[in-house]
């Protein structure tokens, strides 16, 4: 008896970054507009955009976007040791924005996101509760290029099409945002943190001896039970151009263990950095000619070489579940049922069979992910 088709679960992904913000004094930084197409026609949104370089050399772009709420879900935990049957509380935006403090006092937390941007008379930072449409506008109106921050939140994954093709997209959407002690990235004891965590289906991967980098292909499934193909890379690379034995190993074990359908929990770095490489003339002969020619030096920076890295690098594992899903747990119901035929099956891991589809109106920029 043919197994039953497995119904998709929400594999989740995080983000935590510790750096300087960048970029929030751009035009398209932050928009508040009215919605003209989809579901929402009318309805009030605000958009959020800007950096945070998180060391010299590696900067990711943050953003939020969200409707004008009609309603606010508070929570209360003095209620609910009082009521073990309480569900939390709804108050109307309206209400919720005219009496937020008085509900503060009463023990009242919004649950959506949280901003902390003020210190208070005793050098401690004020940190509260507020709905995604209020975060957005009072991130922009108190933070400015060169602010430390903390900012936490989700990944979602899209695509979008480009001269025919299509281009896959990582977002990193806020939910938190707190000021941060400045940092130093020239000191000794620096430690960058651009962290993720990330759980995804296993599909594939593919190891690549001359970049040194195993490149993973995972599945993610959102609340929705839409699904993405997402790449991930476990690199091995020392930095030197040598090997990293240690995480060699972890590529080479990653790939011979897991198998399609395999539920893992990643954790890593979340980079997008720019490495510089100064570019050594290796013919001394012909440099000896040239230079006897006479003239200026050329510029040292353009002696170098620059090589972009956007990716989402394993470190570790938090958890496997192996044979969860099956291939035709994500074949897509087909809409003419009544033509009969094979089912579609998903054999190459970069064609989607459903792609994350969104009425929200997030502009796209072939450089906005670039850090420099």
């Amino acid at each position: 008896m043919a197994r039953e088709k497995m119904q998709l679960k929400e594999t989740k992904g995080t983000f935590k970054a510790v750096g300087k913000v960048t970029r929030i004094d751009k035009d398209n930084a932050y928009d508040q507009d009215t919605q003209t197409k989809g579901e929402h026609v009318g309805r009030t949104y605000r958009k959020l955009r800007f950096g945070v370089k998180t060391s010299e050399t590696n900067e990711i772009t943050v953003q939020m976007f969200a409707y004008e709420p009609k309603d606010v879900f508070m929570w209360n935990s003095k209620l609910k040791e009082e009521d073990e049957n309480y569900k939390g509380t709804r108050k109307t935006f309206e209400d919720w924005e005219e009496n937020q403090e008085q509900y503060r006092e009463e023990g009242y937390v919004v649950m959506q996101s949280r901003v902390g941007l003020h210190y208070d008379d005793k050098n401690k930072l004020v940190s509260k509760g507020v709905p995604k449409f209020v975060t957005a506008k009072m991130v922009y109106d108190n933070l400015n290029n060169g602010d430390f921050v903390t900012v936490e939140g989700t990944i979602s994954y899209g695509s979008y099409e480009k001269d025919g093709q299509k281009v896959k997209t990582k977002n990193f959407n806020i939910e938190k945002v707190h000021l941060a002690k400045e940092l130093d990235f020239d000191a000794e004891d620096f430690e960058e943190i651009t962290y993720f965590e990330q759980q995804f289906v296993y599909v594939d991967s593919e190891l690549n001896k001359t970049d040194k980098k195993l490149y993973i292909t995972g599945r993610v499934i959102d609340f929705n039970k839409k699904f993405q193909d997402a790449q991930f890379v476990i690199d091995f690379n020392n930095g030197e151009g040598g090997v990293d034995e240690e995480m060699k190993q972890f590529a080479e074990n990653f790939k011979k263990t897991l198998k399609f359908g395999d539920v893992v929990k990643t954790f890593g770095d979340n980079l997008n950095r720019v490495i510089i490489k100064k570019v050594e003339n290796e013919d001394n002969k012909k440099a000896d000619i040239l230079g006897s020619l006479g003239g200026r030096s050329k510029p040292s920076h353009a002696e170098n070489s620059k090589t972009y890295v956007n990716q989402l690098s394993i470190n570790g594992v938090d958890s496997l579940d192996e044979k969860v899903y099956r291939e035709a747990d994500f074949v897509v119901d087909n809409l003419v049922e009544g033509l009969g035929g094979k089912q579609k099956k998903t054999e190459n891991p970069w064609k989607d069979d459903v792609s994350s589809s969104s009425d929200e109106p997030i502009d796209i920029s072939d450089t906005d992910d670039l850090p420099f």
